[in-house]
């Protein structure tokens, strides 16, 4: 299983030493398992901790997709400590919006957005080729069912009920559109009207707004509104501790590595017949 995360590093003398000191006793592909090894027991306060710094969601698919994972390289005598999440859109998942959000260990598309943060945007208008504003014609019925309708009258906001009477007319827009839309990543909605006169979908997990001016999404700071990057943050609150432990565990692979070879008459090492 990939994990997608960033670089995390760890500057100690004392751990670059016990490693060396691993090398010049074992080959490489003997070495590779023994870091390994170490490095399991070493990252699991930073998976821990990872997973209580990573916010909840209206699906919790962000936190479902935590995970670690340790690579070790036979052939130079290396091994890698991962935290993160998992890569997303690789494993099953369960639909529960028609054609839209998904429920999964790997849905997590988002990981990237709230460790580095996103610039600001701006939805772009339809247009005619010739550069001028789309016109848009298309029918619309006003409504029969009787619905409420909020409007200000001398300084007052009055919400009145309105009975439509389903006249056919024809609409024509020469005005520049604006529509920012969740339509292709949660499927099919509703906009329902509210009784404060705005609208609102009927699906939570949808959104829609249309706008005659550029509709602007803001920049998203690394970290959300906490400004706390979730990986980030949980390295550099643990890194302390993954490194006592693999100083600690290096240390014991060293001592018990040592306890099983002995020295020859003529000076070298060899194991223990």
């Amino acid at each position: 299983m990939a994990v997608a995360g960033i670089k995390l590093q760890l500057d100690s003398k004392e751990i670059a030493g016990l490693r060396d000191s691993l090398r010049n006793l074992f080959a490489p592909k003997e070495v590779a398992p023994i870091l390994g090894e170490a490095l399991e027991k070493a990252i699991w306060p930073a998976f821990l901790r990872l997973r209580e710094v990573t916010p909840v969601g209206p699906t919790g698919n962000l936190k479902r997709a935590v995970n670690h994972k340790v690579r070790v390289y036979g052939k130079d005598g290396g091994a890698v400590g991962l935290i993160g999440y998992n890569r997303s859109g690789k494993g099953e998942a369960q639909e529960i919006t028609p054609g839209g959000v998904q429920l999964g260990p790997d849905r997590a598309f988002h990981q990237w957005w709230l460790e580095f943060g996103t610039k600001q945007r701006e939805v772009p208008s339809g247009r005619n080729p010739t550069g001028g504003p789309k016109e848009r014609q298309y029918q619309r019925r006003s409504p029969t069912a009787p619905y409420q309708r909020a409007r200000r009258r001398n300084g007052r906001l009055i919400i009145e009920t309105v009975q439509g009477s389903g006249v056919l007319h024809e609409v024509r827009e020469r005005v520049p559109t604006y529509i920012a839309s969740s339509l292709s990543g949660t499927g099919p909605f509703k906009i329902m009207r509210k009784s404060d006169g705005g609208v609102s979908t009927d699906n939570p997990h949808a959104f829609f707004k249309k706008s005659n001016r550029p509709i602007v999404i803001p920049r998203m700071q690394p970290g959300g509104t906490e400004g706390q990057p979730p990986v980030e943050t949980a390295w550099r609150q643990s890194q302390r501790q993954v490194a006592f432990i693999l100083q600690q565990e290096l240390r014991i692979s060293l001592e018990r590595a040592l306890s099983s070879l002995n020295y020859s008459g003529t000076g070298t090492v060899s194991g223990t017949p």
